[in-house]
């Protein structure tokens, strides 16, 4: 394995060069999932790129995500990650982990109280997010599609980033966690 290299470019920052290499590696990682899922679901709009490079190309990526929303009251400053992947000859090196501390970090940054994502546990994804500190909310969450549809999952992790308060305060409420219009 040659030297990798982590970037953090703004969402409106992508050439298209790295708009086509993150194409083609999501679409290797996530083959599993139905593009009307893709297209109708996963419509959060980022506002930067972490991706790692080899002398190869692109061999990781994940997108940030911030938003206010509203739970029991109180106005969540809500992180998130998007299409976390790594190819799948380069997995188990730390590459991810190493994503997913530089997106920690900027989300710290930009003053999100918690981050979240949604962990596939078919891949056991969830067990690399729980060495990272994220814990599973063992109840539903909704969202909005693009049509307007509320609907609803499981499978969500949290992870404190700048309010350990406000994620307990997620983690041990009885209500929906209600993310906004989109999913990641």
């Amino acid at each position: 394995m040659g030297h990798i290299s982590i970037k953090t470019i703004p969402e409106d920052g992508l050439t298209l060069e790295q708009k086509t290499a993150v194409k083609a590696l999501k679409q290797h990682c996530f083959s599993d999932v139905y593009q009307e899922d893709i297209d109708g679901c996963f419509i959060a709009q980022g506002f930067a790129r972490v991706l790692a490079y080899e002398e190869t190309g692109l061999v990781g990526h994940l997108m940030l995500i911030k938003r206010h929303v509203e739970f029991d009251g109180k106005d969540v400053i809500l992180g998130g990650f998007d299409g976390v992947c790594v190819s799948e000859s380069l997995r188990r090196r730390k590459i991810g982990t190493r994503l997913m501390k530089k997106g920690l970090q900027i989300l710290e940054d930009e003053g999100c109280d918690v981050a979240c994502l949604n962990a596939d546990f078919k891949k056991t994804a969830d067990k690399f997010y729980e060495k990272i500190g994220f814990r599973l909310m063992n109840r539903q969450i909704s969202f909005e599609d693009v049509h307007g549809k509320t609907r609803y999952d499981t499978g969500t992790m949290f992870i404190p980033v700048c309010s350990k308060e406000v994620c307990n305060q997620l983690m041990n409420s009885e209500k929906i966690f209600h993310y906004g219009k989109g999913y990641w």
